[in-house]
C-alpha cells in the first residue's frame, strides 16, 4: 500500500517543539547551529531531532517568531517522520497571505520544473503559541529521487548570493571530491565569447529546455528575489544520468508583488544572461514564455486555487487568524489579476513588427511605467509650458523608468530626446546616475542629469546585430530626490545605417 502524502493529507499540521532552557540559550547566541529538540508532528513524537533557526531578511530570533530547519535524521540516521527526513518551518514574514510559496510551487511544477512540496502548520514552542507557518519539504535525497532518474548527483546551495562561478555549498554529496567540476564547466560555457560556440557549450552542460522553463516562470511570477533577477534563492542539481545542470526555485514568498515586473529584463544571474545573449536562447526563451503563459497562467484558475486552499485552512485556524488570512488572500488575488493583464499587454506589444522609419527617423510610443518608487510616482502629463512629458518623481531610493520595446533589423541606431532635471540627487551607487536615456543590456549611457537643469538634448548610439532583435529603450531616473521630465514628442529613434 502506498504511503499517504503528508503534504496533501492534512491542510494544517499541528507541530509542537520542546527545547530545553539550555538549548534555547544556545539558539539565542548562535541561531544557525543545530541543537536537539523533541518535535511532535504528523502523529509522531520525534525525540533528539536537530533544529536550528533559518532565514535572512525574514529572520527572527528565538524569542520572537523564528523560522526553523527541522532535521529528523541528523542525530537519528535511520528515522523518518511520515517518510520525511527534513522540513522547513517558515514564518512567512514577507507574505501575510501565507499562500504565495505554495501557489508558486504548484505553478513551477505545472511547468515541469522540480520544486519542494509546500503545506502549512500551526506551531507551538514550549509553552508559547507561535501561530501559522508555511511548511516546505527539505531538498533531500528523497526529494531529488522523485524528480530525476538518479538521485545520486550533487545538489548545490548557497546562502551568500553567489552564482555558479563561485563556490557553492553541497547540500547532498554525490560524486566524491569537492572540486565542483560540473559548475565550473557551466561557468566556462557562459563566458564563451563566440555566441554560436556558447550555445553549443551551454547545451552540453545545462538542461536548456528545463532552464528556459525555470527562467520563464521566475519572470512570469515576478520572482525578483530569485536567481534570474536577484542571483538569490536557488539551488542547482547535477543530474548524473543526463550529465546536465538543473536549476531549482526557492524562496518564493514575494511573488506577484509587482504587476509590471518585466518578462524580459536585465538579468542578474550569470546563466540567464548567457542564454539570452545567444540568438537561439533569446528566441527559445520568448517561445517558452509565451507557451507557458497560455498553459499555466490563468488568473481565474490560480485564484480558484487560492480560495480552495483558504477553505482547506479554515478548520485548522482560529477565527481571527482566518479573517486576516482571508483579507490578504483577496489582495493576492488582485495582484494575480493585475499581473496577468500587464503581461497580456506587454506580450501583445512585443508581437508588433519593426517601427516605421520616415527619412530614417521613427517616432516612439507604447511607453510603460516600470518599477514605480515608494513615496514617488510615474505619470504622463504636461509640463507648465504645455509640452507632453513622461514624469518620474523620486522616492528615497528610486531606480524607475519609462520603457518601450521595439523589434529592430540589423543596423546602427541613435535613441534621442530632450529631458530636464528638477532637484535631482543621484543615488550614490550603481552604474547609472540621475536622469538619462539608456538601452537595456548595453553599457553605453546618455548624459546623466542631476540638480536642476533646463531642457537638455540627450542621445545614445547602439547597434542591433540580429534579425528582428528585441530592444528596450529606457527613460530613467536613479535618484534619492527630485524629478525627471522627458519631452515625449522629442523621443525618436534614428537609423544611421
Amino acid at each position: 500500500m502506498e504511503a499517504e502524502d503528508p503534504f496533501t493529507a492534512r491542510a494544517v499540521w499541528p507541530v509542537a517543539i520542546e527545547l530545553s532552557a539550555r538549548n534555547v540559550e544556545k539558539l539565542r547566541s548562535d541561531a544557525k547551529q543545530y541543537v536537539p529538540a523533541t518535535v511532535h508532528a504528523l502523529d509522531r513524537v520525534a525525540e533528539n531531532t536537530a533544529i536550528k533557526l533559518k532565514g535572512h531578511g525574514s529572520f527572527q530570533p528565538i524569542d520572537e517568531k523564528p523560522s526553523f530547519t527541522v532535521n529528523f535524521t541528523k542525530y537519528a540516521p535511520d528515522r523518518t517522520v511520515a517518510g520525511l527526513t527534513k522540513i522547513h518551518l517558515n514564518n512567512s514574514a514577507h507574505d501575510t497571505s501565507y499562500l504565495r510559496e505554495q501557489i508558486a510551487t504548484e505553478l513551477f511544477l505545472a511547468a515541469g520544473v522540480p520544486a519542494p512540496r509546500v503545506t502549512h502548520a500551526w506551531v507551538r514552542l514550549n509553552d508559547r503559541t507561535l501561530g501559522l507557518y508555511v511548511v516546505k519539504e527539505g531538498c533531500t535525497r528523497d526529494f531529488v529521487r522523485r524528480h530525476f532518474a538518479s538521485g545520486e548527483g550533487n545538489l548545490y546551495d548557497d546562502d551568500a548570493g553567489h552564482d555558479i562561478d563561485q563556490r557553492m555549498d553541497r547540500d547532498l554529496a554525490g560524486e566524491p571530491g569537492d572540486d565542483q567540476a560540473e559548475l565550473q564547466r557551466l561557468a566556462a560555457a557562459t563566458r564563451e565569447p563566440d555566441l554560436d560556440r556558447r550555445w553549443q557549450r551551454l547545451q552540453a552542460t545545462l538542461d536548456v529546455p528545463r532552464f528556459l522553463r525555470f527562467m520563464a516562470m521566475e519572470l512570469m511570477l515576478g520572482h525578483w528575489d530569485g536567481y534570474c533577477l536577484g542571483q538569490n534563492n536557488f539551488r542547482v542539481y547535477h543530474d548524473p544520468v543526463a550529465d546536465r545542470i538543473v536549476f531549482l526555485p526557492s524562496g518564493m514568498d514575494q511573488v506577484f508583488a509587482k504587476a509590471d515586473a518585466p518578462w524580459r529584463a536585465d538579468m542578474s544571474g550569470l546563466v540567464a544572461r548567457a542564454v539570452l545573449e545567444t540568438p537561439e536562447g533569446g528566441a527559445q526563451y520568448e517561445a517558452t514564455f509565451r507557451a507557458l503563459f497560455e498553459e499555466v497562467f490563468d488568473s481565474e484558475r490560480i485564484i480558484g486555487r487560492v480560495n480552495a486552499r483558504l477553505k482547506e485552512l479554515q478548520p485548522g485556524l482560529d477565527a481571527g487568524t482566518f479573517a486576516e488570512l482571508e483579507q490578504q488572500a483577496t489582495a493576492l488575488g488582485g495582484q494575480i489579476v493585475a499581473r496577468e493583464r500587464w503581461l497580456e499587454t506587454q506580450l501583445n506589444v512585443n508581437r508588433a513588427g519593426p517601427p516605421t522609419f520616415e527619412e530614417g527617423t521613427a517616432s516612439l510610443d507604447g511607453w510603460t511605467a516600470f518599477n514605480p518608487p515608494a513615496n514617488g510616482s510615474l505619470s504622463a502629463g504636461r509640463a507648465p509650458d504645455s509640452r507632453r512629458i513622461l514624469r518620474i518623481v523620486a522616492g528615497d531610493r528610486t531606480a524607475a523608468s519609462w520603457r518601450t520595446t521595439l523589434r529592430l533589423k540589423p543596423g546602427c541606431y541613435r535613441f534621442q530626446g530632450r529631458a530636464r532635471a528638477v532637484g535631482v540627487v543621484a543615488l550614490p551607487f550603481g552604474k547609472h546616475h540621475g536622469a538619462g536615456l539608456r538601452v537595456a543590456g548595453r553599457e553605453e549611457i546618455s548624459g546623466e542629469l542631476t540638480g536642476t537643469t533646463g531642457w537638455k538634448p540627450l542621445e545614445i548610439r547602439f547597434e542591433a546585430t540580429e534579425a528582428e532583435e528585441e530592444v528596450r529603450l529606457i527613460c530613467e531616473l536613479r535618484a534619492s530626490a527630485g524629478e525627471a521630465w522627458f519631452d515625449r514628442d522629442s523621443l525618436y529613434l534614428v537609423r544611421e545605417r
